[in-house]
């Protein structure tokens, strides 16, 4: 494929990724107003957001492991995975955050009360852990993203910086999947208990 038609495609890429997520985003939060669902729906999001982000780490390490040397197009994908897993883990952040505000109402009909009530094993150290554990994942997504940026092409020449960024990923995925194991088990699974 010719330079030109190269980042075209990776263009094309981009602007389909951005406007998707932004079509997903409205339409689940105008689907939240519609039923009355507000915070349900921002709550959705913060899966939605939660996988995408999970799933842009894989795509990355799929194409650094299985994608040609030097290959333009391959280092291209890689930046804008590497800005769309970062973008999703800071929306991760401020979904959660919203939802974190509901949740800890000292209403005894919050979220938080009902758990307690019904598996206090599942709020204190799983809930409490997955609150303070994801403020590192913002810093870790920019951290590899800035590295796609900055390593370019080397991601693919150079084995240390290749190997790195794998292995930087696979923890970041496995850190993301605990984490939500973290914050699943409480707000699904505990609270059906009840």
């Amino acid at each position: 494929m010719l330079k030109s038609e190269t980042l075209t495609a990776t263009r094309s890429m981009l602007i389909l990724t951005v406007f998707g997520t932004v079509v997903v985003s409205l339409g689940i939060m105008v689907l939240g107003q519609l039923v009355d669902k507000k915070l349900e729906s921002v709550m959705i999001l913060h899966d939605y957001f939660t996988v995408f982000a999970v799933m842009s780490g894989a795509g990355f390490i799929g194409l650094l492991a299985f994608s040609s040397e030097r290959q333009q197009g391959a280092v291209n994908m890689l930046k804008i995975l590497s800005i769309a897993a970062a973008a999703s883990v800071f929306l991760i952040d401020l979904t959660g955050t919203i939802g974190y505000i509901e949740y800890r109402l000292p209403d005894p009909d919050s979220a938080k009360s009902k758990i307690r009530q019904t598996f206090p094993f599942a709020h204190e150290p799983m809930f409490e852990s997955m609150e303070y554990m994801g403020l590192l994942g913002p810093m870790w997504a920019g951290l590899i993203a800035y590295l796609a940026w900055h390593y370019n092409d080397r991601m693919f020449t150079d084995r240390a910086v290749k190997s790195v960024l794998m292995v930087m990923i696979s923890l970041a995925i496995m850190y993301a999947l605990f984490i939500s194991l973290m914050g699943i088990v409480p707000t699904k699974i505990a609270s059906v208990q009840g």
